[in-house]
């Protein structure tokens, strides 16, 4: 009976301390070796969905250009291109029921555009008093079918004098924000800008005296970049990048507006354009320059400044390109930045070129042909 009842006690009894060790072991080299794979199908699956993203907005640009002759009308930015319900890639987009906003990509921690900053905080009267070299009020009011007012949230900010604070974050988040007006990809400066106008001493030519002469604004470039500039291009549009992933500012949300809380970052809305490969900055020249010597500047001494094209995907930017295809392009060195030919200033690790001109358009021109063959 006692054998009977030991071999019973025998039969019952649990995993050693030992055995328990070594099972706990095995589940986690398991683990350990599983993660690294579920990490990369969880970020290749973003990826994929960038790139699905950048595609649609491709195809809604391409048919802007089709029917109006340009791929759109300006950036997404109510400073320096105007009311964002009304102008720029985004409202383009929107207005013609592609909802921008709802197409963020998934790997960016900066889920705003940096327009939301002007549109929540910028003071009134600061902005109206750049109507004369901006629309930032957009059209005048209208009365929809039913009867009722439609009015841009812009001009309502502006002609209302609406202070930032919570009247005015409602506001923004109701009529702008929740109606998909929003993007986390940067605007290339050629997508938006097109082209430099330029002096015969080399310096910008400004459209119209007494506004922004720097060459982010409107006011010394081309304007938005139009199918036929694109055609006659001396580099294809399958080298011309029209937006990729967007970087951060450095700024966060100030306040909570809609499902982003404060402390979101806020993605770039367009690249600077052409700076100096020695100084990041924008070349000047005398009044009495000659072609002779302020040309090689720009052709030869400047670069397409692509920091804000973030590299997300794993050490890659995904960019749409003027044909529609969207490409990797990738951060060779680790810096978390995009070198077109600069040296080691503006945050760049050294001065590796990790893209030439031949891949995309990195020159200061699309149109220099000159310029392409002596680089």
């Amino acid at each position: 009976m006692k054998k009977r009842d030991l071999s019973r006690r025998r039969s019952r009894r649990g995993f050693t301390l030992v055995e328990m060790l070594v099972v706990i072991s095995i589940i986690g080299i398991l683990v350990a070796l599983l993660m690294p794979a579920i990490f990369i199908a969880r970020e290749s699956a973003r990826k994929t969905r960038c790139q699905n993203n950048l595609r649609q907005i491709g195809i809604g640009l391409t048919a802007k250009a089709t029917e109006a002759g340009r791929y759109c009308t300006g950036a997404f930015d109510w400073l320096n291109d105007g009311a964002v319900t009304e102008i720029g890639w985004v409202a383009d987009l929107v207005n013609s029921e592609i909802a921008v906003g709802q197409m963020l990509c998934t790997s960016n921690d900066n889920r705003v555009s940096a327009a939301y900053g002007a549109l929540l905080s910028a003071d009134p009267a600061s902005i109206g008093s750049l109507q004369g070299c901006v629309n930032v009020y957009g059209s005048q009011g209208r009365t929809a079918p039913d009867g009722s007012p439609i009015v841009n949230p812009c001009r309502t900010i502006l002609d209302g004098n609406i202070a930032p604070g919570e009247n005015r974050r409602i506001l923004v988040e109701e009529k702008i924000l929740k109606k998909h007006y929003n993007t986390n990809y940067t605007a290339s400066w050629f997508l938006v800008r097109g082209g430099l106008r330029l002096r015969k001493n080399g310096n910008p030519q400004p459209a119209v005296n007494g506004c922004d002469t720097s060459i982010y604004s409107r006011n010394v470039t081309n304007g938005p970049l139009r199918q036929g500039d694109l055609d006659r291009a001396a580099i294809s549009a399958s080298f011309v990048p029209f937006l990729a992933d967007g970087g951060g500012v450095g700024q966060v949300l100030p306040e909570n507006i809609g499902n982003f809380p404060s402390g979101t970052g806020m993605a770039v809305t367009y690249t600077p354009g052409p700076v100096r490969r020695d100084t990041m900055e924008v070349p000047t020249f005398g009044n009495n320059t000659p072609r002779s010597q302020w040309w090689g500047v720009w052709a030869l001494g400047t670069r397409q400044d692509y920091r804000p094209f973030a590299p997300l995907h794993r050490g890659s930017t995904m960019v749409l390109f003027g044909d529609g295809s969207v490409r990797a392009v990738q951060d060779q060195n680790g810096d978390a930045l995009i070198n077109t030919g600069f040296s080691p200033v503006g945050g760049f690790a050294d001065d590796l070129q990790e893209l030439h001109h031949e891949e995309m358009a990195t020159l200061y021109s699309i149109y220099d042909r000159d310029a392409m063959e002596r680089n």
